[in-house]
């Protein structure tokens, strides 16, 4: 069977929630309102010829809520509800939904496997997670991309940041009148070149005279990092639903606390936080508030705080101070706060004590660096 990866994908590479599943901005229903006879043909079409699924856990959930009882269609409801379905996953302990398989385990071979069947489209929908794997592992003969005229501004993407670099081989297009456009590809197994790489490349002149303009961003400052403590099982232990309204509420805390100590609330990380400060004493007393405040509401949280350069990018921030202070992070114990030598020797006040931890080597960053427990006497 020939495995054949197709989604719903918004201008800004959204594909979370294009119908009436939740969305965590409540921005769902993207696709269904530009949707129209032209496009929905073609999606009709591409389901009902299909021979198998393959569909993440997520996806596979979502679905299974759905198509049971889906009267809209009921062509496309009874093939969608009667073809073999194969959910990834490795929590779920069983797949209820008519001719539902569970694939679990080594996933990769199990799916090499089905590949091997004889048949037509074996198709992925949506299930980003799913996608890197097969990904990964060079595992999709075709992509099948629907993008919509949409800039939804948050959500989950089709391809997560870090994967590999991978060339694509536009093999069809097509244009519907609701505006959506088809992109079908196949993957290049060979890195492409043209004379454009060599005319269009840097000069060291070049390099120097970017460098010594972007120094003008340059500033000094003290950066803090925070995650929670056992974030993933808190999530499982309390549900997605919960969980966010305690992550939202998470957020609220840490923006009032980095605004009491006059900091800058740089950007969440999910179950964390990023924070600079003119001064590392007050990164120091935001993250001993903050831990404080997250503690009342059941959060155990850990710090870790660098005084360095770093870059000012509008509004995210860069350099090596930033993978300073995210490397020693990991170096944090449950309700810790982390610095290095700089802030120890930086830092005035006669309440902080600084306990060595010892020197460690910090993944991606030169040199030994000596760190420090600090806290309140």
């Amino acid at each position: 069977m020939k495995l054949v990866v197709t989604s719903f994908v918004t201008l800004d590479g959204v594909i979370e929630a294009p119908g009436f599943d939740e969305h965590r901005d409540g921005r769902n229903a993207w696709a269904l309102r530009v949707q129209n006879e032209d496009d929905e043909e073609y999606n009709r079409n591409q389901a009902l010829t299909a021979d198998a699924y393959l569909l993440g856990r997520k996806t596979y959930q979502i679905w299974a809520a759905f198509w049971p009882t889906a009267t809209g269609d009921e062509e496309l409801a009874e093939r969608v509800n009667g073809i073999p379905k194969y959910v990834v996953s490795n929590s779920l302990t069983r797949a209820d939904w008519s001719n539902s398989t569970l694939i679990n385990g080594d996933v990769v071979s199990q799916v090499i496997d089905l590949k091997k069947q004889t048949g037509g489209d074996l198709v992925v929908y949506g299930s980003a997670d799913l996608v890197d794997l097969l990904l990964e592992h060079d595992l999709v003969d075709e992509y099948r991309l629907l993008i919509y005229p949409t800039i939804l501004g948050s959500g989950k993407h089709m391809f997560r940041d870090g994967i590999d670099t991978r060339y694509l081989r536009l093999v069809g297009t097509r244009t519907f009148s609701s505006g959506v456009v088809l992109l079908i590809y196949q993957p290049q197994r060979e890195e492409p070149t043209s004379r454009f790489v060599a005319d269009f490349a840097w000069t060291q002149e070049q390099v120097r005279s970017l460098q010594a303009a972007q120094d003008v961003d340059r500033i000094l400052a003290s950066v803090m990092f925070t995650d929670l403590v056992d974030s993933t099982g808190r999530a499982a232990e309390l549900g997605d639903r919960t969980w966010r309204r305690l992550i939202d509420r998470h957020d609220e805390v840490a923006r009032s606390e980095v605004d009491r100590w006059m900091g800058r609330f740089v950007k969440s990380t999910g179950d964390g936080v990023l924070a600079t400060f003119d001064a590392p004493t007050r990164a120091l007393r935001c993250a001993f508030g903050l831990r404080d405040a997250l503690a009342r509401l059941g959060l155990e949280m850990r710090a870790a705080i660098h005084t360095g350069e770093i870059e000012v990018r509008d509004s995210d921030v860069g350099g090596i101070a930033i993978h300073i202070a995210a490397r020693a992070l990991g170096s944090a114990s449950a309700n810790q706060v982390v610095v290095t030598r700089t802030v120890l020797d930086l830092a005035t006040g006669t309440d902080l004590g600084f306990a060595p931890l010892g020197s460690v080597s910090l993944r991606g960053v030169p040199g030994e660096w000596e760190l420090f427990a600090a806290s309140l006497a």
